[in-house]
């Protein structure tokens, strides 16, 4: 049996594609879980592989004694002198034995269980390890077999099945046993049964993939994938940019006639796929999104929100079903997209939002001046700031009555206020004098049209 024990190694290495060495590590463990089993110890012993004579040896050292009644650690003067002719008792000699014959049946069933243990153990491990490379790529298998929605795929590596789970199907997506699918290995994770293999058909990662595969452009970095949205079954929008000026990202997305495009639709079985340009302009980026509708204006709110104004027939269209097509508009440039038809902006335009909407961006287009730039006491900006106001301009556009309503301010005070604005803010006082220097030519030049007017009557009398 033991000459034929490397054969052995070699084929089952062969089926199982697990290395020689790894093989042999496990028979090692094997045989010394047996000669633990038969003789209770392990620590003076260790297995050698002889490969030139094709043996596979225990090594053990033993005391010499003249009745052993250890056979783990003691063996008798008549076996040692096989081993070492000049021993003697009490010496220490290594023994050697071969497995096959000196195990008993239980310590051989032990060997036994143990090697088919590690066998499966390491199967489990090499397919772990394999597919955990593989995590993000796309993988073709078959339908085997469905339980409770959960679809099981026969992805070609023996026993190993991967699990396209209810919530990594597209609703539009039917299967029968036999039937090819194309999935992404989403997750690898390590159980007590093997490694669980988790695909799915919904990941936006199982779209770009898709666009690599189809689109040379794509999967050599010419066009590059900005950003993906879906919703299963109904639609999904993907943002694309070029690196180069000559080339179109989205017409190399399309292909000639839409051919490119139309390959990635039959494998979502009908989704639609809007392919957009990405631009690093809002406005734009909003516009294109809402692909395919037609966005007449779009105007960004003081939130960094975005209005989109559309003809009335297209009002539908930019909306989408249960309004899927702006939700995803608005998750593929990162910010909500509201969109109104024109009758609902004009509206907009003359509601209290809408002012409200402008007096905040004009605001903060204003840098406003602190009163602490006024030479005011303390007490005094604390009255104005209980009062509501807060800078140098609004300080400017109020009225005396106003100041004094203020609870704290009286006549005496509020007139002291407004000496102090008046003697520290001129800019309104520099515009006036500019005004009147202008309104001071003006009068000046009619008078001398005027007067040489009055100069050539005299001229023209004479004549």
């Amino acid at each position: 049996m033991a000459s034929n024990f490397f054969e052995a190694i070699h084929a089952i290495a062969t089926e199982k594609q697990i290395p020689r060495e790894s093989i042999e590590d496990i028979v090692m463990k094997a045989i010394m879980h047996a000669y633990k089993k038969q003789y209770g110890a392990v620590d003076n012993m260790r297995v050698v592989f002889d490969r030139d004579k094709s043996l596979v040896k225990i090594v053990a050292r033993k005391l010499v004694v003249r009745e052993p009644r250890n056979f783990a650690e003691e063996v008798s003067y008549t076996e040692a002198v096989k081993f070492k002719k000049d021993c003697a008792i009490g010496d220490e000699i290594e023994t050697e034995e071969e497995p096959f014959a000196s195990f008993g049946r239980i310590a051989a069933q032990t060997a036994k269980q143990v090697f088919i243990q590690q066998i499966k153990e390491c199967e489990k491990n090499i397919v772990y390890e394999d597919f955990k490379e593989k995590e993000g790529e796309l993988i073709n298998g078959y339908m085997q077999r469905r339980s409770r929605e959960t679809i099981f795929v026969d992805i070609g590596y023996g026993r190993t099945e991967g699990v396209l789970p209810k919530k990594e199907q597209s609703p539009l997506e039917h299967y029968k046993t036999g039937d090819r699918i194309k999935a992404l290995v989403w997750k690898v994770e390590k159980t007590a049964k093997g490694p669980n293999i988790v695909l799915t058909r919904v990941q936006p990662e199982f779209i770009k993939r898709l666009f690599e595969m189809e689109i040379p452009e794509v999967y050599e970095g010419i066009v590059n994938i900005e950003g993906i949205v879906r919703e299963p079954g109904m639609r999904t929008k993907v943002a694309v940019s070029s690196s180069r000026d000559d080339v179109d990202s989205v017409g190399a997305c399309v292909g000639m006639k839409g051919v490119r495009i139309q390959s990635i639709v039959r494998e979502l079985e009908g989704e639609k796929v809007d392919v957009v340009e990405y631009s690093n302009d809002k406005t734009i980026l909003a516009a294109n999104a809402l692909t395919p509708a037609h966005v007449k204006e779009v105007v960004e709110t003081r939130e960094g929100n975005m209005i989109a104004v559309v003809e009335s027939d297209q009002y539908n269209l930019a909306v989408g079903r249960n309004g899927h097509n702006v939700r995803l508009a608005s998750r593929l440039c990162g910010f909500e997209i509201q969109v109104k038809n024109e009758d609902q902006y004009r509206e907009f335009l003359g509601s209290s939002e809408s002012r409200m909407l402008v007096e905040q961006l004009f605001k903060s287009e204003t840098e406003e001046t602190s009163l602490s730039e006024l030479s005011l006491e303390p007490r005094i900006i604390e009255l104005l700031e209980k009062g509501g106001i807060f800078s140098v301009e609004e300080l400017v556009e109020t009225s005396l009555e106003e100041l004094m309503k203020i609870e704290g301010i009286g006549e005496k005070t509020a007139t002291k206020i407004m000496e102090t604005v008046q003697e520290m803010v001129d800019f309104e006082e520099d515009e006036d004098d500019e005004e009147g220097e202008a309104e001071e030519d003006t009068e000046s030049d009619e008078e001398k049209t005027e007067e040489s007017g009055d100069e050539k009557k005299p001229e023209g009398d004479q004549e």
